[in-house]
């Protein structure tokens, strides 16, 4: 397992490798940092880099993620001409890009409606009790467990990983409340075993295209596959 906290805008991974290196946005006040897999960039320019959050000039005011209810960190484009975070649309399973390469645009119309009324409930335990129920939530992938958040609200409280799934190469993304996230650490902990997934999305980094991930492997692992062939 490999938590998901700092570094990366998306995978919160603070190293770099010259094949997958951190690219930090010219933007003016922007602090957004992504690696080129994680964000889609085709190319590194030699000069400056804008996040298409500053790319598009659009008002501060006016960008505003559809599954969250934060403005900061790596967005792009939706299908339906808004925002959304690239972190939201790989933690909630019926979110698709268009174009895996470029990882854009996002779009949202599979997301069911049920996820749009789930309320946060770490919004809730912070008081933001307005922003509970913006966007859309992801569920606690603990079985049976009812709590749902925002996938930015986990990912700044470290309640975010990567897991391995049932092939060699394959990657899960999920998300745990506060409650079961802890009682996992401490149970992986005690079986030696909090090693499972350390490394990087990088090179080594080939999620599968399994049928309940296809679309969010896809995302990275055919953008990694075009940059980093064998």
């Amino acid at each position: 397992m490999r938590e998901m906290v700092g570094g990366c805008c998306v995978c919160s991974d603070e190293r770099g490798w010259a094949e997958n290196p951190l690219v930090y946005c010219d933007g003016h006040g922007c602090n957004v940092a992504v690696h080129q897999a994680c964000y889609g960039i085709v190319q590194v320019p030699t000069g400056p880099w804008f996040c298409r959050k500053c790319e598009s000039q659009e008002r501060a005011a006016r960008v505003r993620c559809e599954l969250c209810p934060h403005k900061d960190g790596a967005l792009k484009r939706t299908d339906s001409g808004g925002w959304a975070h690239v972190v939201c649309a790989l933690y909630i399973p019926e979110v698709q890009f268009a174009n895996v390469l470029t990882m854009e645009p996002i779009m949202l119309q599979y997301v069911p409606h049920e996820r749009y009324m789930k309320t946060c409930y770490i919004c809730e335990d912070h008081g933001r009790e307005s922003k509970a129920a913006c966007g859309a939530c992801m569920a606690c992938n603990r079985q049976g467990c009812r709590q749902a958040f925002h996938v930015t609200c986990a990912q700044m409280a470290g309640l975010l990983c990567e897991e391995e799934g049932p092939e060699a190469d394959n990657v899960k993304y999920c998300g745990y409340c506060k409650h079961h996230y802890n009682k996992m650490k401490k149970r992986r902990s005690s079986e030696n075993a909090n090693s499972a997934f350390c490394h990087s999305r990088g090179r080594s980094s080939s999620p599968s295209q399994d049928k309940h991930h296809h679309h969010r492997q896809r995302k990275v692992n055919a953008f990694c596959l075009l940059l980093f062939p064998n």
